[in-house]
């Protein structure tokens, strides 16, 4: 492949601020090739026919069930996407992963949360930052569903600010291992998960170091209650602590002191698919909110003839297709920027990792503005639907 034949004007990181681009560089939904709608129409089917229609088991801690549900989502592909063929995965570019992150998110946060936290956080490191040999070992198990991932990252005293975490990486005498001991928490799949992906501070270095461990309670590892959330209440989430469990030195990832640089680029990651992650549960609230309007009666007339609920809907329509809008464009941005680094020479980790890290300013904005605005829709969904909406048995 050649530079000049994936290279167009697209917009640097950014630059969307400051730059026009042609509509027709544009990408939106209609765009999808015939793979990727047979790719989303599957992924709806699934949603409708494992999720949505047990959306009762993901509200009442049934985290066994998202455990199953995430079993059979790899069993049909869907953890799989963004893997590289040569480690089990189907290789698909960044826009793929996006849309089945998006349609495959919209019935239940529970499940959203599991999916997200294994297919980013849980793996991304590994085919990002792995050597050949650790991405042999574990990614095809991570891609298949046959293994679970987490990430453990924040501690007590280290939330936004991640480097400062405690958690202790000391190496053995025979230089053969390291031994970790810390606490982490608000670990997300740590219930279910097979292997952790796990950042400590080796000496006094000034940044962490990230180390793929396996969970296994007889090393030192065990686990806090499942947190009582407010929310996502499916989503296996735990303090995981760390007691003397030995690591190998070759589990050690990316090189000591680049912890926090795999955290960060990791994260941009998420932060993009994140709002993704938002964009079906805004389809659907908005779906349903338009058809219980049309089918409630009030003073003789269907209430979706009142002013202020006509005001609602389209508030929620403006939303979904403002923040559709633009994580597809990004995704667009970020696949044809990996593209160009690909037909440069760049491996496939170098291309993924400079293609995201240079949206990181989008990434960000599309985190925080799509997540807020699913939570004003869904709040005007429950409006709409009045009292009813404060049921649990009402689809809001």
């Amino acid at each position: 492949m050649s530079t000049e034949s994936v290279k167009k004007d697209i917009l640097r990181g950014g630059q969307f601020l400051v730059k026009e681009t042609p509509s027709e560089d544009v990408f939106t939904l209609e765009d999808l090739n015939e793979e990727q709608r047979m790719m989303r129409e599957s992924t709806i089917e699934f949603v409708d026919r494992e999720l949505w229609a047990n959306w009762e088991r993901f509200e009442n801690k049934d985290y066994e069930f998202t455990k199953q549900c995430m079993q059979k989502a790899g069993e049909l592909g869907f953890l799989s996407i963004a893997v590289p063929e040569a480690y089990g995965g189907m290789g698909m570019g960044f826009v793929s992963t996006m849309l089945v992150c998006d349609y495959i998110s919209g019935a239940t946060g529970s499940f959203s949360t599991a999916f997200g936290a294994h297919t980013g956080i849980g793996t991304l490191p590994i085919t990002l930052y792995g050597t050949e040999e650790q991405k042999k070992k574990y990614v095809p198990k991570l891609a298949t569903g046959e293994w679970f991932g987490a990430y453990c990252l924040t501690e007590p005293g280290a939330g936004s600010d991640a480097n400062s975490g405690k958690t202790k990486a000391v190496l053995s005498k025979d230089k053969k291992y390291y031994s970790i001991t810390g606490q982490k928490m608000w670990i997300s799949n740590a219930g279910f998960c097979n292997l952790f992906i796990v950042f400590a501070r080796i000496e006094d270095d000034k940044y962490i170091t990230g180390f793929i461990v396996e969970n296994d309670p007889e090393n030192g590892i065990s686990l806090g209650e499942e947190e009582k959330k407010l929310g996502i209440h499916s989503s296996s989430t735990r303090q995981v602590f760390f007691n003397e469990t030995k690591v190998p030195v070759e589990n050690m990832l990316s090189e000591r002191g680049n912890g926090f640089k795999i955290a960060m680029n990791t994260l941009n990651v998420g932060r993009i698919k994140l709002a993704a992650a938002c964009l079906e549960a805004q389809r659907r609230v908005t779906n349903e909110a338009v058809k219980y309007a049309n089918e409630r009666i009030q003073f003789e007339t269907p209430i979706a003839n009142f002013g202020a609920i006509k005001a609602k809907i389209a508030q929620m329509a403006i939303n979904a297709y403002a923040g559709e809008s633009a994580c597809y464009r990004a995704a667009k941005n970020i696949e044809d920027r990996i593209a160009i680094r690909v037909a440069e020479g760049n491996t496939h980790q170098e291309a993924e990792l400079k293609g995201v890290e240079e949206y990181a300013i989008e990434c960000s904005i599309l985190k925080v503005a799509v997540s807020e605005d699913v939570q004003n829709t869904t709040d005007e969904g429950i409006q709409i639907f009045g009292g009813m909406g404060f049921s649990a048995d009402a689809p809001m």
